[in-house]
C-alpha cells in the first residue's frame, strides 16, 4: 500500500516519442470513462482534431495570449520549433468536478518538472522507457519502433529521433524540484514499456492503487 497523503488527483504519463505514453493513457481512460477527463494540449503544431481531439492548434500571438490570461504550462520542443500548452486551469476545474485528469505532458524541467512543481503531491507522475540501459540502447529501440510505422519515412524518423536524447535523460535521472508539499522527485514510478500489455497492467495497478479507485471489469 502507499503511505497515507492527500488523495491523488492528476495522472500523467512522460517519456520519448514512440515510448507507447498515449496508449497507456488510453487503456486507463478506457476502463474508467467515467472518473478520467483527458487534459487538453494546445500546440502551434497544426494537428487534426479528426485524428487526436486532444490536441488543439493555435497560432504563436494565440499562445501567448494564453499563456498570459491563464496559468499556461509551456513547452519548447523540436529545437524550440513547436511550443505545447497545459493549462492548470483546465485541471484544477476537472478536479474540482471531481474527475482524475490524465495527460502526457513532455519529460523535461518545463513539462513534466513543471507539473510537480504545480502540483506537488496532487500528482502521481510515471516516467516511461524503452527498454533497460541507457540512452543508446533507448535509441536503439526508438528507431526500430519508428521504422515500423508505415507512416514515418526515413527522414521523418531521423527528425524525431534527433530530440529524443533530452527526454530519455530526464526519465534516466528522474530529478528533485521543489513543490509545495517539499522537494519530490518528478517521476513516481519509472517503468519500461518492452510488452505493452505487461506495461499496461503495471500502470493500470499503480492507477487503482494511488488513485484508490476498485479494478474495473474487463
Amino acid at each position: 500500500m502507499h503511505s497515507a497523503g492527500p488523495p491523488k488527483k492528476i495522472l500523467n504519463i512522460s517519456g520519448p516519442y514512440a515510448v507507447g505514453k498515449d496508449t497507456l493513457l488510453n487503456a486507463i481512460i478506457s476502463r474508467y470513462p467515467n472518473l478520467t477527463h483527458r487534459v487538453t494540449t494546445v500546440t502551434t503544431r497544426p494537428a487534426s482534431s479528426d485524428a487526436d481531439p486532444t490536441y488543439r492548434t493555435v497560432s504563436l500571438n494565440d499562445m501567448q495570449e494564453l499563456a498570459l490570461s491563464e496559468e499556461l504550462i509551456v513547452t519548447s520542443q523540436f529545437g524550440g520549433t513547436v511550443l505545447y500548452g497545459t493549462s492548470a486551469n483546465e485541471i484544477r476545474a476537472k478536479i474540482s468536478e471531481g474527475q482524475i485528469c490524465v495527460h502526457a505532458i513532455f519529460a523535461g524541467p518545463d513539462g513534466a518538472g513543471r507539473l510537480r512543481e504545480v502540483f506537488g503531491s496532487k500528482l502521481f507522475s510515471i516516467g516511461v522507457l524503452a527498454t533497460q540501459g541507457n540512452i543508446d540502447a533507448q535509441m536503439d529501440v526508438l528507431a526500430a519502433r519508428l521504422a515500423g510505422r508505415t507512416r514515418d519515412n526515413e527522414e521523418a524518423v531521423r527528425a524525431r529521433l534527433a530530440y529524443q536524447a533530452d527526454p530519455i535523460s530526464y526519465v534516466l535521472e528522474n530529478p528533485v524540484v521543489k513543490t509545495g508539499d517539499g522537494n519530490t522527485p518528478v517521476f513516481d514510478r519509472v517503468i519500461v514499456n518492452d510488452q505493452l500489455d505487461r506495461a499496461i497492467a503495471e500502470v493500470t495497478a499503480l492507477f487503482t492503487e494511488f488513485f484508490e479507485v476498485e479494478e474495473a471489469a474487463r
